[in-house]
């Protein structure tokens, strides 16, 4: 299933921001790892959400295999970082590239991809949205903005 329209436009410009800003995509692997595999678990819909969200930002069709082997390299990476400072690097990169509201857009598509968002993975994008200094309203709106999206 192709991401709602609200993601796809908050994919494109976390993108050309990130360009902008010399930010290769690694962060949004790590954001939608995180996301991911609060639960525990990486399903097949968060997968291809990841997938369908990263193509356009490498500019190249991923294959599942390679998707789950870049979610399980970035996953690594957290492990070894923590889970906590590796969610202040990446809203601090959100933050420099002033693209905080569409990076919690993307989280908020990974989480709502299967079968909608967890405790878990709530937890982790209210801790990205405070360190990114995002009013916790406004995630709630963005929440709902998402929601919504994939309801259609």
């Amino acid at each position: 299933m192709k991401p709602p329209e609200l993601v796809q436009q908050a994919a494109g410009l976390l993108r050309a921001r990130f360009d902008l800003n010399e930010y290769n995509p690694t962060p949004i692997v790590d954001l939608g790892a995180l996301v991911a595999n609060a639960d525990g678990t990486v399903d097949a819909e968060e997968i291809d959400a990841l997938r369908q969200l990263i193509e356009p930002m490498l500019g190249a069709q991923l294959n599942v295999e390679l998707v789950r082997y870049l979610i399980e390299a970035s996953l690594k990476v957290i492990a070894a970082a923590g889970v906590e400072p590796r969610v202040r690097l990446l809203a601090e990169i959100l933050m420099d590239c002033d693209a905080v509201e569409e990076g919690i857009i993307i989280a908020l598509a990974v989480a709502h991809a299967s079968e909608g968002i967890s405790d878990a993975e709530r937890a982790v994008i209210e801790s990205l949205a405070r360190a990114a200094e995002l009013p916790a309203r406004r995630l709630d709106q963005l929440n709902e903005q998402v929601r919504a999206a994939f309801a259609t």
